[in-house]
């Protein structure tokens, strides 16, 4: 058997292990990788190149600061004080909790850290505001999903990383746009479909009830304040950037540097760059290419955005968006736009990839719409019964996102005119 095909399998395999087991997919690529590569032919030199170090040191020098703003409060508190701004107007609290999630999400904790605190933060508040408490919570995932491809989150910093060896560069603002315009679509609609427009309750936040920014806090605010205006205005390197404020608030005492360490995903990178680097072999062995040739003969060039959009819902249901989405599906993209040429923009293909992959995050199958059923099932007792009900109502609604972004991706709307890039 062909090695491409034999790769493609091992990478089947590989996924529905993590799916079933439940194990970090980080740990075992890295170890698939090595014996695929050596039986490819590889050296270990090769095999390992794989492994994106720099990527790793930018994601651990934004989650480690941000991991300082959440220990010493300064996420929680600042949350808080934007909710209670709304007052009575809480008609307003489930397009908050969208553009709340978003913002956090997008100065750098990302969409798993900012999609845990916010959504965390909704359930609570919806069942002492007596409001939907699911629908609430979905909103701050929705959120939390749509701000997290900024040039300074986890998901810009991975796209930037994927797509510049591949000879592409500067879609930062396109991107986050896109992937924000995708969520904010969906919130929407269920803003409209659940009714939200006629929630009536008394907000149980009072700005005057709530303390003001202690010292450590405002410190922490100004150093994000700064990292986000050098890596932003001066284009600095976000990493390397994160770890010079993060230093200059272990020095003030501004927080717990051991917490903060201990917050860092350490899971979660492995995961990402490991199926980076088994995704490298079996792009040197031929399957990205195999896939790609099998993707290509069944598009057109007004078919491949939506085709390419539905191809990375459906894997997001089952495997990780920047884990394994993306670093599958990216080079993809640039086969396509070397098969069809100008007629498919890269950028554009990209972003219907991202956004629609994080669409499907909200399955309870994903860890956004887990995050939901346990903050509902740590707030109050549930029934089995009622769990799977909520399981089957976030997964259907997984499948209309994804739905939603297919549409979106063939009326071009990923391509917003060409004018970000």
């Amino acid at each position: 058997m062909d090695l491409s095909v034999i790769s493609l399998l091992v990478l089947v395999a590989v996924v529905a292990i993590g799916f079933i087991k439940k194990v970090n997919l980080g740990f075992l690529s890295l170890g698939v990788a090595f014996i695929l590569g050596t039986v490819g032919g590889m050296t270990a030199k090769q095999i390992s190149a794989g492994f994106d170090s720099s990527m790793f040191v930018t994601l651990v020098g934004v989650t480690y600061l941000f991991g300082m703003a959440s220990q010493n409060g300064t996420l929680d508190l600042f949350s808080k004080k934007i909710v209670a701004l709304v007052g009575k107007h809480t008609v307003l609290i489930p397009v908050l909790m969208f553009f709340l999630s978003a913002f956090i999400s997008a100065i750098g904790p990302g969409h798993i850290a900012a999609g845990i605190l916010m959504t965390t933060f909704a359930m609570y508040l919806a069942m002492e505001m007596d409001i939907n408490p699911i629908i609430t919570a979905l909103f701050a995932k929705l959120g939390a999903n749509a701000g997290c491809a900024s040039p300074l989150s986890l998901t810009g910093i991975l796209a930037k990383n994927l797509s510049e060896p591949l000879g592409y560069s500067g879609f930062g603002f396109h991107l986050f746009l896109t992937t924000l315009i995708s969520g904010f679509v969906f919130t929407v609609i269920i803003y409209i479909a659940y009714g939200s427009y006629k929630v009536k309750s008394d907000n149980p936040l009072k700005l005057s009830d709530i303390p003001k920014f202690n010292r450590n806090q405002l410190f922490t605010i100004i150093a994000i304040i700064v990292m986000v205006i050098f890596c932003i205005g001066f284009k600095f390197d976000t990493g390397l950037f994160a770890f010079v404020a993060a230093a200059v608030l272990v020095l003030l005492g501004c927080a717990d540097e051991k917490a903060a360490i201990k917050g860092i995903p350490w899971g979660t990178l492995v995961f990402i760059c490991g199926v980076g680097t088994l995704i490298n072999v079996i792009n040197k062995l031929g399957g990205i290419n195999l896939i790609s040739d099998m993707l290509t003969s069944m598009m057109s060039e007004k078919t491949a955005v939506p085709i390419m959009a539905a191809t990375s819902g459906i894997l997001s249901w089952v495997s990780s968006t920047t884990g394994v989405v993306m670093p599958a599906l990216y080079p993809i993209a640039a086969e396509v736009v070397t098969k069809f040429g100008a007629g498919v923009s890269y950028v554009e293909l990209i972003s219907a990839i991202t956004a629609t992959s994080f669409a499907a995050a909200i399955s309870p199958l994903s860890t956004g719409g887990a995050i939901i059923m346990s903050s509902y099932s740590a707030s109050r007792e549930t029934t089995n019964e009622e769990l799977n009900k909520i399981f089957r109502q976030l997964f259907l609604l997984s499948v209309a996102n994804v739905g939603v972004n297919v549409l979106l991706a063939a009326l071009g709307v990923f391509n917003l005119g060409g004018l970000f890039y």
